[in-house]
């Protein structure tokens, strides 16, 4: 197993960051929907969110946890890769707009 991971770690490396990324979203995204600063724009996701919120958190976190198990079977793809590194460039994308409005608002807040 240990030699797969070597081997692949790209994909594994992505997938990681995404996991990471993700926590990040479902917290960044709690906070800002519990302060009514923000809303969700994912009609699935924001559904969710104010039906369960822990159930909100498991599936941010259970999505990126399934990709990691996958890599072995599934991510040995270039198109597999490529979608993994556009998907982790979005989330990216998606966390500095969260640590901007998070900035926004304590700046306003302190004033």
């Amino acid at each position: 197993m240990l030699q797969h991971i070597l081997k692949n770690r790209k994909p594994y490396l992505i997938t990681f960051c995404l996991l990471l990324l993700s926590i990040a979203d479902a917290i960044f995204t709690d906070l800002g929907l519990r302060h009514a600063v923000i809303t969700e724009l994912n009609p699935i996701m924001n559904s969710v969110y104010y039906t369960s919120i822990p159930l909100f958190y498991v599936i941010k976190i259970i999505l990126p946890v399934m990709l990691l198990i996958a890599i072995p079977y599934a991510f040995s793809s270039r198109l597999v890769k490529q979608t993994l590194t556009f998907a982790l460039v979005i989330y990216f994308g998606v966390f500095i707009y969260h640590v901007g409005w998070t900035s926004y608002v304590f700046y306003v807040l302190s004033s």
